[in-house]
């Protein structure tokens, strides 16, 4: 009886820590300045279990000076809203010109 009461409150431990550990999000506050030019790829991923917010996944090309990293900018940032924002513009944009 002693060691299932043990258990379950290691388990309980063990959920209460992963609740604090993983209700910080993975984002940085601050990001580093990325050019329009070099996003591969703009990703919107939706809230997820660690993080309590929508996240931002950027995706580098290769031949930009952060040869094709990965970086996660925090969703309610409004540099990251800008970013956003003149991002779609620029693409839509170029999209025009290449067709």
């Amino acid at each position: 009886m002693r060691l299932l009461a043990a258990a379950l409150l290691l388990l309980l431990l063990a959920l209460c820590a992963s609740r604090v550990e993983g209700s910080k999000c993975k984002c940085s506050r601050k990001g580093p300045k990325i050019r329009y030019s070099d996003v591969k790829k703009l990703e919107m991923k939706p809230k997820y279990p660690h993080c309590e917010e929508k996240m931002v996944i950027i995706t580098t090309k290769s031949m930009s000076r952060y040869r094709g990293q990965e970086h996660c900018l925090h969703p309610k940032l409004q540099s990251t809203k800008r970013f956003i924002k003149w991002y779609n513009a620029w693409n839509e944009k170029r999209r025009v010109y290449e067709e």
